[in-house]
């Protein structure tokens, strides 16, 4: 009667642990709660940003050494512009030569890393501050500037979310807001 008893027992403990485990979780990727669109803050993004500087990269003499950048939103509204402050340096100017560049940019979200980053960076403008060493930097050094900057601006994190989004549809920016609209799943 005993052993009966324990394996009544035993028989029904495994039926609840084996249902508890075939439980449907309401927050799955493939769950009916979807998210369609969300707000970023410019300051927000910002305040990210300047955790991440300073950030540099060095290729043989050639250094660059982005010491600020700040996101801004576009004239029409569906840009960023983001304007960065940064040291060049090499063998002909180890002293460095400060500039400041702008470069417009777009909005993308990765799924896999949860990361919001810079997208479509174009238009790189760059401003030097000091002009008598400008006569100091090769024209490959010339070249090597804005794609370095370029690289560096893809690899920025603008926002780490914490819940996995699907990937852009389309941004907006209005009073220092980014209204981001995802993308549903198929």
């Amino acid at each position: 009667m005993k052993r009966v008893n324990i394996f009544i027992l035993f028989v029904s403990f495994s039926l609840l642990f084996t249902s508890c485990a075939s439980i449907h979780n309401p927050f799955s990727r493939r769950s009916s709660i979807e998210i369609k669109e969300g707000y970023l803050s410019l300051k927000t993004i910002n305040m990210n940003l300047a955790k991440q500087m300073p950030i540099s990269e060095k290729i043989g003499s050639n250094e660059i050494t982005i010491v600020s950048a700040t996101v801004f939103a576009g004239s029409n509204h569906k840009t960023l512009i983001v304007e960065l402050e940064f040291i060049f340096k090499s063998f002909e100017i180890p002293e460095g030569l400060p500039a400041i560049a702008r470069a417009n940019a777009t909005l993308k979200y990765e799924p896999t890393t949860r990361e919001f980053k810079l997208d479509n960076v174009s238009n790189i403008e760059i401003r030097y501050l000091k002009d008598s060493l400008l006569e100091y930097v090769t024209p490959q050094q010339k070249k090597f500037i804005p794609e370095t900057l370029r690289r560096k601006l893809y690899e920025l994190v603008l926002h780490k979310s914490k819940k996995q989004l699907t990937p852009i549809k389309s941004f907006s920016i209005n009073e220092g807001k980014v209204k981001v609209v995802f993308r549903g799943f198929k």
